[in-house]
Order: structure tokens, then C-alpha cells, then sequence
């Protein structure tokens, strides 16, 4: 949970828990529906014991330990064991969790309390200057809107600890489980499913049993593979920036950040191909004139690629959403990609 762990320590023994390899992860999906299901499958996959899993109790047990006690376990009997494990990854815990830690928050605590103000101003509004009343009245209600539109990032702070917490107990217990019976396979699949049915874009591995993201292999092979040998080869400083814009992301980074730097490295990739200081992506005429055999097509998309840079401070346009970010950054790779291609024509 340090952000300076060391994931090559080699007393990790090969194996980083989700929770340490995706601390930061940041995906879109409905993870209440996914954990409402995982919750009722789990619960039947032990009261039922159709793993064949030797000692329940002692399974209850491992999981606590093996999952650094994300888990924990309270030793009654076996039945104890899939209730236990049921309403750890039950929606209503984490509900229940989260929403008693942002009641606290000290935000929530002003904003109800210029929410009390706003009744109290109302009620004794009598004898005052009413100018004076309305400029206070609004001032309030500016406040409370402030603390309403920041609610949503203050759930996530609270949330996404607890989803994160649960997808690390979740991949332990893929691990810990008996994989001789049928029944495993199937409990992957089902895995699988309320991943898809739920938009989390989450997959599982069946040979190592580890989660990972979904777009992460087919960036790797369809983009990444073929891109960074050939960019290493002739612009290694670029082919590392790519790169580490690619693992920020991975790592919930600051979104918008990113995709302003990695924007900045295929412009340069541009300019070293071209030999043009001030060549410019979101120029048609700059496209047409050092890529003229590249479809107008893609010259459209790179320019409306480029309009997703700025701020909203500086440009009047927010920073990509975490979903949004994976696209944008795969077309970044991709155009790289082209633009080598059709590099070798100048």
C-alpha cells in the first residue's frame, strides 16, 4: 500500500496482490451489480462446498492471511465461512463502509452545515435589509453548490479503496482454491461474466489466476509489440515516454497530464520525421503537405484527437475520463505507428 513498495523485491516471491500491483486503478463499470453477484456465487460455492475444499474453516482462515487480512475471518463454524465471505463482498458492507467514512468527511460535515444555515437564514429572515439578506442567501447557496459538485469525487475517494480491496481478495481466492474439481473453471467463467454484464473492464488469466485489465493484453500485442522496437530504433527518448505514459495510465494517474505528454511525444515523433521544428498535428496544411498519402480520414481523426488537449481552466475543456483515456492513448500509438510507416516515404 506504500507507494514506494518495490514490485521487484524478490520477497514478493513472483506474486504482487492486486491491491499492490493496481492500487491506483481508476476503471468505469458498475462494481456494485459485479460485487452483488460475486456475493451470491461465492455464498453458494461454499455453503454448498462444490470445490470440494478439504476444511472450510481452515480456508476461511487462509484467505485472512494470504490476503494480508483485507479479509478477516471470524471462527465459528463452516457455514460462518461462506456468510463471512458473502457479506464481505456484499454491496450493502460496502455501502455501509464507505458511506459512514464520507459522512465524516469534513466536506459532508460543512456541507450540512451550510445547509442548516440556509434554513436558519430563511427562517429568521424577518428585519433585515433584504439585499443584504439575498447577497447572504447566495453566498450560502454558491457554497453548498461548490460542496454538492465536489460530492462525487469524495465518493470515489471512499469507494474505490474498498473495490480495490475486494478485486485482491477476490484474485487470492482464485488462488487459494482447489482447481481439480470442474466446478473451478466454471466459477472463472461466471467471474467473467459478471464482468461483462457489469462493464468493469476486468478480465481473468486462468493460467496464473491473477486479474488483470482487460485493454492492457491487446494494447500490449496489437499496438506496443510492433510500435516500441521500431520507435526504440530510431527515437529511444520517445519510445520511453510512450511507455511511461502507458503505465501511468495503468496506475491512475493524473489523466489529463498524461494525454497532454503523450499528445507532446507524438507531435515531436512528427517533427524528428518530417525535419520540421514547427510542424503541427492539428494542421491540415502541415498533414497534407509531409503525409499526402495518408487517408484525409485519419488526418481528421488526429485533429480531433488534438482538440482533447487543455484544462479546463486554460481551454474550457476537461480531462479525459478514465475509459476515455485507454482510447486516447491507444489511438496515440496507433498514429505513432503510421506516422513511421509513412515516415519512411519523406
Amino acid at each position: 500500500m506504500d507507494k514506494d513498495f518495490d514490485p521487484n523485491d524478490k520477497r514478493w516471491g513472483g506474486y504482487i496482490p492486486w491491491f499492490f500491483r493496481h492500487k491506483d486503478f481508476a476503471g468505469s463499470g458498475n462494481f456494485l451489480l459485479f460485487f452483488e453477484r460475486l456475493s451470491n456465487r461465492v455464498f453458494q460455492l461454499l455453503l454448498y462446498n462444490e470445490i470440494g475444499i478439504p476444511n472450510l474453516m481452515h480456508f476461511g482462515s487462509l484467505l485472512e492471511s494470504k490476503s494480508l487480512q483485507r479479509y478477516r475471518y471470524v471462527f465459528k463454524d463452516n457455514k460462518n465461512v461462506a456468510d463471512s465471505v458473502r457479506n464481505y463482498f456484499d454491496p450493502k458492507t460496502i455501502r455501509n463502509i464507505a458511506e459512514l467514512s464520507l459522512f465524516n468527511d469534513p466536506s459532508e460535515v460543512r456541507l450540512r452545515e451550510l445547509i442548516e444555515q440556509r434554513k436558519l437564514s430563511e427562517k429568521f429572515r424577518g428585519g433585515t435589509n433584504p439585499d443584504e439578506h439575498k447577497k447572504a442567501q447566495e453566498a450560502i447557496q454558491k457554497n453548498i453548490s461548490m460542496y454538492q459538485e465536489s460530492r462525487p469525487k469524495r465518493e470515489e475517494m471512499y469507494y474505490r479503496p474498498l473495490f480495490i480491496d475486494r478485486l485482491g481478495v477476490l484474485e487470492v481466492m482464485l488462488r487459494i482454491l482447489p482447481k481439480e474439481s470442474g466446478w473451478f473453471a466454471d466459477f472463472v467463467q461466471d467471474i467473467r461474466m459478471y464482468f461483462a454484464e457489469s462493464g468493469v473492464m476486468l478480465d481473468v488469466n486462468k493460467e496464473n489466476c491473477e486479474i488483470e485489465l482487460l485493454e492492457e493484453p491487446l494494447l500490449q500485442k496489437e499496438v506496443l509489440d510492433n510500435l516500441l522496437p521500431r520507435l526504440k530504433s530510431r527515437f529511444p527518448e520517445r519510445a520511453d515516454e510512450l511507455v511511461r505514459a502507458y503505465h501511468d495510465m495503468l496506475t491512475g494517474k493524473d489523466f489529463g497530464e498524461i494525454f497532454i505528454g503523450a499528445f507532446k511525444t507524438l507531435e515531436e515523433i512528427g517533427r524528428s520525421l518530417t525535419g520540421d521544428r514547427n510542424f503541427d498535428l492539428s494542421s491540415s496544411k502541415d498533414m497534407s503537405k509531409y503525409f499526402p498519402n495518408m487517408h484525409p480520414t485519419i488526418h481528421k481523426t488526429i485533429m480531433m484527437l488534438a482538440a482533447h488537449r487543455g484544462d479546463e481552466g486554460g481551454h474550457g475543456r476537461s480531462a479525459p475520463e478514465p475509459y476515455e483515456m485507454r482510447y486516447l492513448l491507444f489511438s496515440i500509438c496507433n498514429i505513432a505507428l503510421l506516422m513511421l510507416d509513412y515516415g519512411s516515404e519523406l
